[in-house]
């Protein structure tokens, strides 16, 4: 019979990562968010400052990063003008599902992070042989972590939230829940700390009168780097499964592997 495995995240970019593991296991993807663009004031001094050459990089930390942003471009009439100017600057990203995004939507990508992690891209920008202006198109709730270091080590930083995310409540989530209690989930999977906050709310508000840790006595809890799993041990939840780099890749692998 084989094993579930429930990952916290849309099917998007992940399904042609867990492909070839289908013989072994059923996956299950439960998004909990909804995303939305930031397109206010912030976004537009983003857009002048780097028609006019401000910026020496600019950071995309995650597909919907992206996206987001070349919707916002779309939307104001200046896709070509977004594109021209960002092919002017070291374009870094996090990964190769977010550099297959850029790519796909015309970005000219400099570099890529090779860990999912913030660790990770720390460490791949100061790396670089130069420091600058560097602006950060992430979500509106990002760690200040990312850019405390990277000022720290000497860069100029421009925050610019091109995405709001709020919680989704779905069906999936509820069935998600159900499996859980039913005890047919094999392995749960965590991508961001911000999945585990989400993913403990829901649980939470479900068990709100028990204790809910038990659901995992037979389930092989997963991140994808040690920020998460802080998190997550944070709620009294052991980690099971971590993979020694933060990729989608190694993290289905482990998951695999462990079952």
């Amino acid at each position: 019979m084989k094993k579930c495995v429930a990952i916290l995240a849309p099917s998007e970019g992940w399904e042609s990562i867990c492909r070839p593991y289908k013989d072994s296991a059923d996956f299950v993807f439960v998004p909990l968010f909804t995303s939305t663009p930031v397109d206010n004031a912030g976004f537009t001094d983003f857009l002048m400052n780097l028609s006019v050459s401000k910026f020496d990089s600019v950071v995309m930390t995650c597909p919907t990063a992206v996206r987001h942003s070349i919707n916002m471009a779309i939307e104001r009439g200046l896709l070509n003008r977004f594109l021209t100017s960002m092919s002017k600057v070291e374009v870094i990203v996090i990964g190769d599902r977010s550099a297959e995004s850029a790519r796909w939507n015309g970005l000219k990508v400099s570099s890529i992070s090779p860990e999912a992690s913030t660790e990770s891209l720390i460490k791949h920008i100061n790396n670089l042989p130069f420091r600058g202006n560097i602006a950060l198109l992430r979500s509106d709730r990002g760690s200040n972590i990312l850019p405390m270091a990277l000022t720290d080590a000497g860069w100029k930083v421009t925050e610019v939230p091109v995405y709001s995310l709020q919680l989704k409540k779905s069906e999936d989530m509820e069935i998600l829940l159900d499996r859980l209690e039913n005890r047919e989930i094999d392995a749960l999977a965590f991508p961001t700390p911000s999945h585990a906050d989400a993913f403990f709310f829901h649980l939470r508000e479900r068990f709100e009168d028990v204790n809910p840790e038990g659901l995992f006595d037979d389930v092989a809890v997963a991140v994808l780097s040690h920020e998460t799993k802080d998190k997550v041990d944070g709620y009294g939840v052991e980690v099971d499964i971590m993979p020694d780099k933060a990729t989608a890749e190694l993290l289905i692998k482990e998951i695999i592997k462990h079952l």
